[in-house]
């Protein structure tokens, strides 16, 4: 019987794509991961992956949860089939790694499944879903976005962190929560903008809010963040945590943008 499998990253999103993958075979990742799985391996051991895949007869695969990238340049143990496939590259940016790696399953016939079509319940449409939005915070939000999808051309990341039309902070390799971290060391009230990147496909890396990102926000002294309309999975507890907490959680789009900055 073909099966559908999950090779899980960090994160509660994870737990949302099991269930709506309805029992996959789950292949994790990361270590002391918060869901059951069939299979644990490191993000470097890509023959060991294959092998499995093909023993289980799978011909669908669907990418969820955060990888740290930074393993690849040290720390991530590389067997020859990993090291093959990143010699391919002309660079380590994400887009040209999940390019190249869903290349590699559609050569052994396996699908990698489209996130926004499976999790399309999780993404809002432009609106605030919780908390107010000041005219201050739409002038921030307008120019963060505008920010971010210039650096998500150039496969930089998909955050930055604005206070007064200044950018306080730019995601690169340490990832949208550390980001956060830093932003806070500078500024307070500051707005978080998370946009897909401009040439990014759907299948993986698609832009992700859990609860851990709204915590950490709220810690650092962020008041607002603000995701891509139709391109952002936002979780159900993120929405709460966020009510909760008093941080503002938005949705836009380049519409609203536009309004905005006029």
């Amino acid at each position: 019987m073909e099966r559908t499998a999950l090779i899980a990253g960090k994160g509660e999103i994870v737990l949302e794509a099991i269930e709506a993958l309805k029992e996959p075979l789950v292949i994790s990742l990361v270590d002391e991961p918060e869901y059951p799985y069939h299979y644990k391996f490191s993000p470097g051991e890509v023959g060991r992956i294959l092998k499995v895949l093909k023993k289980e007869n799978v011909r669908k695969v669907a990418f969820f949860g955060k990888i740290e990238k930074r393993g690849i340049f040290g720390g991530y143990k590389l067997d020859l089939k990993a090291l093959k496939l990143l010699s391919s590259l002309r660079s380590f940016r994400d887009d040209d790694i999940l390019n190249k790696v869903v290349e590699v399953l559609e050569k052994e016939g396996i699908e990698v499944v489209d996130q926004k079509e499976m999790l399309s319940h999780l993404i809002p449409e432009a609106g605030v879903i919780c908390g107010k939005l000041t005219e201050d915070m739409k002038q921030d939000i307008a120019f963060g976005f505008e920010v971010a999808k210039a650096v998500g051309s150039y496969g930089v990341g998909q955050t930055v962190a604005v206070k007064k039309r200044t950018v306080i902070a730019i995601e690169a390799i340490e990832g949208t929560d550390e980001t956060i971290r830093r932003a806070g060391n500078y500024a307070k009230d500051f707005v978080v903008v998370k946009v897909k990147r401009p040439i990014q496909k759907t299948l993986m890396d698609l832009p992700v809010v859990g609860d851990r990102t709204v915590f950490i926000a709220k810690e650092a002294g962020a008041k607002a963040i603000a995701v891509e309309a139709g391109e952002t999975i936002v979780t159900e507890q993120a929405k709460e945590v966020a009510g909760i907490e008093k941080v503002t959680l938005v949705a836009v789009g380049e519409e609203e943008v536009r309004k905005w900055r006029e």
